[in-house]
């Protein structure tokens, strides 16, 4: 009978890092769908270049950590390569020092929901501190629905 439970356990934390993933694939999505808006347009203005310089540079190096600050990879493809890092590792320091764009995901279980927060931070190493600015977020909320048995997406 235990042997049953662990399974079920096991295919639960399976569903949680199914719905984590679709959450991050959806925006992911969302963003290289703005990115591809915004680099089609007919502006030539000096500004406007480096504001895409810059936006390609932060979507061609964008990491995923957990609410640990641990980098962790995703099953499912998405059109932005996310990158690994070890933020608390010394040969990282030297890249943090410049800053990093992450995407630091958080999962809640309340009941029947699981709301996964997805907060975009800069983060940068100086004078032997690291630093998270937080630069906005998102939040996708599934519910599981009894009568269908599935996790439905509600926002």
């Amino acid at each position: 009978m235990s042997f049953s439970l662990v399974i079920k356990a096991q295919n639960i934390d399976n569903e949680y890092k199914v719905l984590r993933d679709s959450a991050i694939v959806i925006k992911s999505n969302d963003l290289y769908k703005f990115y591809i808006e915004q680099s089609n347009k007919d502006i030539r203005t000096e500004n406007w270049k480096i504001f895409l310089d810059n936006f390609t540079h932060s979507i061609n190096n964008l990491y995923l950590i957990d609410q640990n600050n641990q980098s962790f990879k995703i099953d499912a493809t998405t059109k932005i390569p996310f990158k690994d890092i070890d933020i608390y590792d010394k040969k990282s320091r030297s890249l943090l020092k410049k800053g990093i764009n992450v995407w630091k995901v958080i999962q809640q279980l309340n009941g029947n929901k699981i709301t996964i927060k997805i907060i975009e931070f800069k983060v940068t190493y100086k004078n032997k501190n690291y630093q998270f600015t937080n630069g906005g977020g998102s939040e996708i909320v599934f519910e599981y629905s009894c009568e269908n048995k599935k996790w439905e997406m509600k926002k």
